[in-house]
């Protein structure tokens, strides 16, 4: 579907895929930097999914011996993580809430995205251009939401304005489109697949290559494994990543039944990048259709918000600055009879964008199997079985550590992550010591990938 239908380029996503694409090779390849990206690594207890894949590609290998070594610094890092003794230190407790979200190379391009987004702001800023600020530009939905809460106070306004009314022509056009395409159940693919390029664009950005880190282990656990009781013995993957897998999973084929009760659509239509993308990448174009006009009126809906708050904002300043033109005694009375009221910033938004319902329907389900897991890891004969398989990536052991009592779950979960890594330290080195070259950096490779999933998870 994306590569039939495109996307509109949006220049700060091209900066985001820039940044990424060198990421790696800034982060490995300099043995300067090598400390520093452990620390990073250390700091956010690994990558996000689609990192940790590029990572694990056979391009990104060729780094491997930077890896390596990062992998040796790192570790003993992490050790002092897992000690149950530092668990309530703050900087401990700041990583383990901080790890689902946390990935030090989303952060490194997000920072190349902001530089981008206040330069192009300070150039919306200047008198002659603020006229301009609200034409998208190409810019999608969350970036231009990101380039307008850097905009001037005066251009703001001004620019969230023309951005929502462009933004609404485009979701009335997909609205015909769907009307069009329900009356005569077919797609009319040659009138409006530009149509589609452009709000697909809008709403999901410069799409970023799907790249599972699963392999056959993803799979091979959500085919053997009906419930976490069969996960937890699974040898080869995190049971946790299997659990938010087949939630993904179940969440896609409700997206698909929910496409024919438009009143109930809502509840599983997606509304963030990633989701909007999951869904066009089946293939079904009336239903990336319905999905692209649901997730850009909830966009349209949330800028809509935020002008009125704006618009508030300049009236109350208004009307304080009259009173105040009358008189300090008027100032005064103005003063004790007005209710509190707080006015919002320039950069303050009035509400809060509605959680996409892919991710939460995801994050209930994984809190759900998260609870799960503690409640079986209770019983000494689920210990035992957990011990023996594969056990939790980092992501999700920081879940589960922080969700643990103390006692003797959370100690074996400490003991147990610490026991992974301390084995790949030991591997590595005996590798080097006892077999050529050429062999040890085969299996190498092999057990910095096994290592890395750590780091990284599945799903």
């Amino acid at each position: 579907m994306s590569d039939q239908l495109g996307y509109r380029a949006c220049p700060l996503c091209e900066t985001y895929a820039n940044s990424d694409a060198g990421y790696f090779a800034r982060a490995f390849g300099d043995p300067k930097l090598l400390a520093a990206t452990g620390e990073a690594i250390t700091d956010a207890l690994g990558f996000c999914a689609r990192h940790g894949a590029k990572l694990l590609s056979q391009e990104s290998l060729s780094i491997g011996d930077g890896v390596v070594e990062m992998l040796h610094d790192t570790i003993p890092r992490l050790m002092l993580l897992l000690n149950e003794k530092y668990f309530l230190e703050s900087q401990v407790q700041q990583i383990l809430f901080g790890a689902e979200q946390a990935c030090p190379a989303c952060t490194y391009a997000n920072r190349a995205v902001g530089r981008q987004s206040a330069r192009l702001a300070r150039q919306y800023s200047i008198a002659e251009n603020q006229a301009s600020a609200g034409h998208s530009h190409g810019l999608c939905v969350g970036h231009f939401q990101l380039l307008a809460a850097d905009l001037a106070p005066e251009s703001r306004l001004a620019g969230l304005t023309q951005y929502a009314d462009d933004l609404g022509r485009v979701v009335r056009r997909m609205k015909e489109l769907l009307r069009s395409a329900r009356k005569t159940d077919a797609w009319p693919v040659e009138d409006a697949a530009a149509t589609l390029n452009h709000a697909l664009g809008l709403i999901a950005g410069r799409p970023m290559v799907e790249i599972r880190t699963s392999g056959a282990g993803l799979a091979n656990g959500l085919d053997l494994c009906p419930t976490l009781v069969e996960a937890i013995a699974c040898s080869d993957t995190c049971p946790l990543c299997i659990e938010t897998e087949r939630a993904r999973q179940r969440w896609l084929l409700n997206v698909e039944k929910a496409a024919g009760f438009d009143e109930d659509a809502w509840l599983f239509f997606p509304t963030c990048p990633e989701h909007v993308s999951a869904i066009a990448r089946l293939g079904a174009p009336t239903l990336t259709a319905a999905v692209v006009e649901r997730a850009l009126s909830v966009s349209l809906r949330y800028l809509r918000q935020q002008i009125q708050a704006l618009v508030r904002a300049a009236e109350l300043r208004e009307e304080e600055a009259k009173i105040k033109a009358e008189g300090p005694e008027f100032w005064a009375e103005y003063k004790r009879r007005r209710p509190r009221r707080k006015i919002p910033g320039p950069k303050t938004p009035s509400h809060r964008l509605e959680k996409c319902p892919g991710c939460e329907r995801i994050d209930v389900a994984t809190d759900k199997a998260t609870d799960t897991l503690l409640h079986l890891l209770n019983k000494k004969g689920h210990r035992e079985v957990f011990s023996q398989g594969y056990g939790l990536c980092l992501k999700h052991f920081a879940r589960v550590y922080l969700t643990a009592s103390k006692g003797v779950v959370r100690a074996m979960l400490a003991e147990e992550q610490r026991g992974r890594l301390t084995e790949f330290t030991r591997n590595i080195s005996n590798l080097n010591r006892r077999l050529p070259i050429s062999e040890a950096a085969l299996l190498r490779n092999v057990l910095v990938k096994k290592t890395l999933h750590q780091f990284c998870g599945f799903a």
